[in-house]
């Protein structure tokens, strides 16, 4: 029996006016009506992060090499470009 393969959708370069270091307003989700600037934009899957936005919670192992605690650390995740707008560039 073939294995099933996920489709996924073909990688395309968006269009985008949103660069590194703009202030952004987050439009829709948990982060709604939050300003942050853009932390990173990633054009091909057409996600960005925002400072302090939509952020999640992510159990880290420790590891005493890099001088890492473990727990629980909260960061920011990836969210579309089009769930933000421009502020001030």
């Amino acid at each position: 029996m073939p294995k099933m393969r996920r489709h996924r959708k073909p990688l395309v370069m968006h269009k985008t006016k949103v660069k590194k270091n703009d202030t952004v307003e987050v439009l829709t989700g948990r982060s709604k009506g939050l300003q942050g600037r853009v932390l990173q934009v990633d054009r091909k899957r057409g996600r960005l992060l925002v400072e302090g936005a939509n952020m999640v919670k992510k159990h880290v192992r420790p590891n005493p090499q890099k001088q890492v605690k473990g727990g629980i650390a909260e960061r920011e995740s990836m969210m579309d470009l089009s769930n933000v707008k421009v502020v001030s560039e």
